[in-house]
């Protein structure tokens, strides 16, 4: 019984530690890079992109999964999905290797935007599931920022 009281004491702290956001910050975009393509289509474009992240946190995590939606001013360009599991360290930049399939006809609708502008807003919706320690919890992505978008036009116009 005791055995039992001490393991569920530790559940419950770990998991209060866990669900504590008040300490925990969002890892900070820093770039892309090894933007490639992967298959072209007449509907859809696949490409593998690199992005590079911070992690602020005094924790490290393992990002087993990560998929979500983007849009370029509110129009949708295409979807994510993460390649491999990634470890991410405390206080250290990391790289999640994403699958991204471009949707062609909204980016030949959306083309002309595109071109006029050095900068537009990025907004990706998503999901993400990270594990500590044993445990698995999916996550909101909810990123929105004034991006610079020549890696992207150069995506579009190839």
């Amino acid at each position: 019984m005791k055995t039992f009281i001490s393991t569920l004491a530790l559940f419950l702290i770990i998991l209060s530690s866990c669900s504590s956001s008040k300490n925990v910050q969002t890892p900070e975009f820093l770039d892309v890079n090894n933007v490639r393509l992967i298959k072209v289509g007449v509907l859809q474009t696949t490409a593998g992109v690199d992005m590079v992240f911070y992690n602020p946190n005094d924790f490290a995590i393992q990002l087993t999964d990560a998929r979500g939606d983007v849009y370029i001013d509110n129009a949708f360009l295409g979807r994510f999905n993460l390649d491999q599991k990634v470890q991410v360290r405390k206080h250290a930049e990391f790289v999640l290797p994403v699958t991204f399939k471009l949707d062609n006809v909204g980016a030949v609708i959306n083309q002309r935007d595109i071109y006029k502008r050095k900068e537009a807003m990025v907004k990706i919706d998503g999901i993400a599931r990270i594990k500590k320690s044993g445990f698995t919890k999916d996550i909101p992505i909810a990123f929105q920022h004034l991006q610079n978008i020549e890696r992207l036009r150069e995506l579009v116009t190839r």
